[in-house]
């Protein structure tokens, strides 16, 4: 399972220092929200200040044309150097339009131009996400882990209250594998608290 930080009610400038920091330490993905318009902008400054973590932006479907939409994350992607990921929350006829408009087909007459980075960019639709507040407790929150990777979720957003070092550490390792020594995050934070 990936496990990505959701940013969503985060101010903006702890949103972006977050970012980065997700970033550095190799974290799967951050998801960003806003008022509607101002998601974009904070997704599209992420993509240049960073390199490595995706970028996903949760999107209001029920206030802009699915091709107005499909655009805006079109050029994300771009601009990200295809770590664009989409989360539309609302109808799902828009979510299905722009899903198809991003995979390159014709909807309604319509297709995308200019086409996204990747082949398809990944949309999900906000009722298909998993996103759950974690409490900082690494005993709670390792069985929270547990039950949603042996659950067999592909990819989980958190919000985290602790430094990103230990979700990283303790947390993203567990979420890619049942088998992940303990031992070994243990060991980590001794040697680089």
């Amino acid at each position: 399972m990936r496990l990505g930080l959701d940013l969503r009610n985060m101010p903006p400038s702890a949103v972006i220092d977050r970012a980065i920091e997700a970033d550095q330490l190799g974290l799967w993905a951050v998801l960003v929200g806003g008022i509607q318009g101002t998601e974009n902008l904070a997704i599209a400054q992420l993509a240049v200040m960073t390199d490595h973590v995706h970028l996903a932006v949760w999107l209001s479907g029920n206030l802009l044309h699915p091709v107005a939409l499909a655009e805006e994350i079109a050029v994300t992607d771009h601009l990200s150097q295809r770590r664009a990921l989409a989360v539309i929350d609302g109808d799902e006829t828009v979510t299905e339009h722009v899903r198809h408009l991003l995979s390159g087909h014709i909807v309604n007459g319509v297709a995308l131009s200019p086409p996204p980075a990747q082949t398809a960019v990944p949309v999900w639709s906000a009722n298909d996400l998993s996103c759950v507040l974690l409490t900082g407790d690494l005993d709670r929150d390792r069985d929270t882990i547990d039950s949603y990777r042996d659950q067999g979720h592909t990819h989980l957003f958190v919000s985290w209250p602790g430094p990103l070092r230990t979700l990283a550490r303790h947390l993203a390792t567990r979420a890619a594998t049942a088998n992940f020594p303990q031992i070994t995050a243990d060991h980590a934070d001794v040697i680089a608290p």
